[in-house]
């Protein structure tokens, strides 16, 4: 079992996470801190592969869907019902899904709010809706076996699919989303930050 010992931070430091935090999309430390063990624990099995990182070079951001600052992609299907999964960046970020858990079929979700979470071997991610709706279909493939969101996070890894309370409001909530090169955009600022989220 490995030792723990205790870390001093700087108060410098505790100030720049404080700003991230009240600035960015992040709703707690426990989120933010997360990301950031994710992000060195990637970064030193790259150093130790030394291999070029697929999501840190040029992560796949398909043309066709529209993506949440969360990291969630949404697509309008042919019966007007609003599929959501995870982007290829955040999947990456989530390396080894080992469980996922999702609201059941006919929960109310609402916009920027959980409606589920995707775990690791050592961390827990929430899914965040980008769209207020009733859940009308969970992709049970993924629920049996979560690892596929890891291979295939656009197709067979999908997670859900919500009916939209009203055309007016999914209008609005759509427009809020970013295109695939506003994303990638996003995603290359994140980066090459020094601070998750800045």
């Amino acid at each position: 079992m490995p030792k723990w010992r205790t870390v001093r931070v700087s108060d410098e430091l505790l100030a720049a996470v404080e700003s991230v935090l009240k600035t960015s999309d992040y709703k707690s430390l426990s989120q933010f801190v997360s990301g950031a063990v994710q992000l060195r624990l990637d970064e030193r099995r790259r150093t130790r592969e030394n291999k070029p990182d697929r999501a840190t070079g040029c992560p796949i951001i398909p043309d066709r869907l529209l993506y949440s600052r969360n990291h969630m992609w949404a697509m309008v299907t042919p019966e007007g019902s609003v599929r959501l999964g995870v982007s290829d960046f955040a999947q990456s970020r989530m390396d080894g899904i080992v469980n996922i858990q999702i609201d059941r079929v006919g929960c109310e979700i609402e916009k920027g709010k959980p409606f589920g979470d995707v775990e690791t071997w050592m961390f827990k991610f929430e899914l965040h809706s980008p769209v207020i709706g009733k859940i009308t279909k969970v992709n049970e493939a993924i629920v049996d076996e979560p690892f596929i969101i890891n291979k295939d996070p656009y197709e067979t890894g999908w997670i859900a699919e919500v009916k939209p309370n009203n055309l007016i409001t999914l209008e609005e909530e759509l427009r809020d989303l970013m295109k695939p090169d506003q994303y990638k955009t996003w995603i290359s600022k994140l980066r090459h930050s020094r601070l998750l989220g800045t």
